[in-house]
C-alpha cells in the first residue's frame, strides 16, 4: 500500500500557538509554505473552527497548532500527498563529465581547520577563471565551502573542459535577486550536475541543494552526500555555525577535525541526523542539483558504489 502524507499549504504567514486556541501561548509566526501535518481538530472546540499542529522545525517546540479555519475563510489548504519513492540511482560511469568521489573525499583535508565566519569568507585555493580571497585567514561560509570544493574537484578532473568564470562564481554567491537559486543554477549550466525531478523528491547521492528558511530570507547552501530510505535520514556536509558545527562537518554528527573526514558506520541510525522531511519542513523554498559523482563509496550505503 502506497504511504500517505498530511500536507498543508499556507498561503499567508500565520500565528502557531502551544494548544487549538488563539488565547494559548504564541509560539511564534509560521511562515507561508508546505508543512506537514501532526494532528488534526475540525470544528474545535466549535463548528467556526479548525486547528491543526504543524511540523515547524524552525520553532523551538519543533511542532505548532495554527487556525486553519474560521467560519467560510480557509487559511490553509490541507490535502493528502503519496510518499515519493526513492530517488533512482544514477552510476555517472558512461558520463564523461562525472568525476569519481574520491576527489571530494581527498579534498575535505583541507577544510578541517576552517573556522565558519559569514563575511570574511576564504579559499583554500584558485579556481579557474576568478579573483578569489584565498585563507589566511581560515574562514569560510555556506556558498564558499560549496563552490571551493565541488569546482575545484571538477576542475581537476576536466580541466580546460569545465567552465569556471565571474558569471558562475556570482551564482554561486547568490548576488541577484532575478535567481535565487542561482547555485543550483551554476552546478546544472556548467555540466557538474542534472536537474532533479522536483524540488520534493528524495535527494540523490552528492546533491547540492540551495534551500531557504522563508522568502527570501534565511538562505543555506549546502551537500547532501546520501539519503537512506528506510529511515530517511540525510547527511548533510556543510559550513555552518549551528547544529554543534563552527565551520565545515556533518550535521547531527560534528566537524570534520573532531569526527574525520569519513561519518559513523550507520550514520542514519543516530538521533541527532536530521530526515528529508525535516529539511523540507525548515527550508520552505528549495531546489536541487543531482551532481555527477561516480564510485560513491562514502555514505556506507548498499548500492552507492554502483
Amino acid at each position: 500500500m502506497t504511504e500517505t502524507y498530511r500536507i498543508a499549504r499556507l498561503p499567508i504567514r500565520l500565528r502557531g500557538y502551544i494548544a487549538p486556541d488563539t488565547r494559548s501561548q504564541f509560539e511564534g509566526y509560521v511562515e507561508p509554505g508546505r508543512y506537514y501535518v501532526l494532528e488534526e481538530k475540525r470544528n474545535f472546540p466549535n463548528p467556526d473552527t479548525d486547528y491543526v499542529r504543524l511540523e515547524v522545525p524552525t520553532l523551538t517546540a519543533l511542532d505548532s497548532w495554527i487556525c486553519s479555519r474560521w467560519r467560510t475563510q480557509k487559511y490553509a489548504e490541507l490535502r493528502d500527498e503519496e510518499k515519493p519513492p526513492p530517488a533512482p540511482r544514477i552510476s555517472f560511469k558512461d558520463d564523461p563529465l562525472a568525476i569519481p568521489e574520491d576527489r571530494l573525499v581527498t579534498l575535505l583535508e583541507n577544510f578541517k581547520s576552517y573556522r565558519y565566519d559569514l563575511d570574511q569568507a576564504r579559499y583554500p585555493w584558485p579556481l579557474p577563471g576568478i579573483q578569489l580571497p584565498l585563507a589566511p585567514p581560515q574562514t569560510n561560509n555556506c556558498c564558499t565551502f560549496v563552490e571551493a570544493l565541488v569546482v575545484k574537484a571538477f576542475a581537476d578532473e576536466h580541466g580546460q573542459t569545465l567552465e569556471w568564470n565571474p558569471t558562475r562564481h556570482r551564482q554561486m554567491m547568490i548576488v541577484s535577486t532575478e535567481d535565487f537559486f542561482s547555485p543550483v543554477t551554476a552546478a546544472i549550466e556548467s555540466g557538474m550536475g542534472l536537474h532533479a525531478p522536483s524540488a520534493d523528491v528524495p535527494p540523490h547521492p552528492w546533491t547540492l541543494i540551495q534551500g531557504w528558511r522563508n522568502q527570501w530570507r534565511s538562505g543555506h547552501t549546502f551537500l547532501i552526500v546520501d539519503h537512506h530510505s528506510d529511515t530517511d535520514k540525510v547527511l548533510i556536509l556543510e559550513s555552518n555555525s549551528a547544529y554543534g558545527l563552527d565551520g565545515v562537518g556533518y550535521r547531527g554528527i560534528g566537524m570534520l577535525r573532531d569526527k574525520g573526514l569519513r561519518p559513523p558506520a550507520q550514520w542514519w541510525k543516530l538521533e541527532d541526523v536530521w530526515t528529508w522531511r525535516r529539511v523540507q519542513s525548515t527550508y520552505l523554498f528549495r531546489q536541487q542539483a543531482w551532481l555527477k559523482v561516480k564510485n560513491r563509496t562514502l555514505s556506507g550505503l548498499e548500492g552507492a558504489t554502483s
